[in-house]
């Protein structure tokens, strides 16, 4: 730990810890998935490789979109729901752009009348 003095006695400076974000519960859903006994590799893809095989099973899955949903809110890495890590980014990021529009056309709507 490091020390520092305080009129002339040593004190023991303590690290300050934040919680970060609570990433959400799997939920039920997660015990359903197609995935449940594959090889966890499949789903996380190497060396630029498309993870083709995951998609399939996320393709054929019951809780695909369960999946898609805590994956994105929980940011994970590798294939959930049949998107990668950056692909579940880009999604959300375009279902906040179109919330953001969704609500400004609200606004104006509603400033019209």
């Amino acid at each position: 730990m490091p020390e520092g003095t305080s009129i002339g006695r040593p004190v023991r400076l303590l690290p300050i810890t934040m919680a970060g974000p609570a990433a959400p519960a799997l939920g039920e859903w997660h015990g359903r998935g197609l995935c449940v006994g594959e090889d966890p590799d499949v789903f996380f893809a190497s060396h630029g490789e498309p993870g083709t095989k995951a998609r399939e099973i996320c393709a054929a899955c019951l809780v695909r979109v369960d999946c898609l949903k805590y994956a994105t809110a929980a940011d994970e890495f590798g294939i959930w729901g049949g998107l990668d890590q950056q692909e579940r980014r880009n999604l959300k990021r375009r279902r906040q752009r179109r919330a953001v529009a969704a609500q400004a056309r609200d606004d104006q709507a509603g400033g019209a009348a």
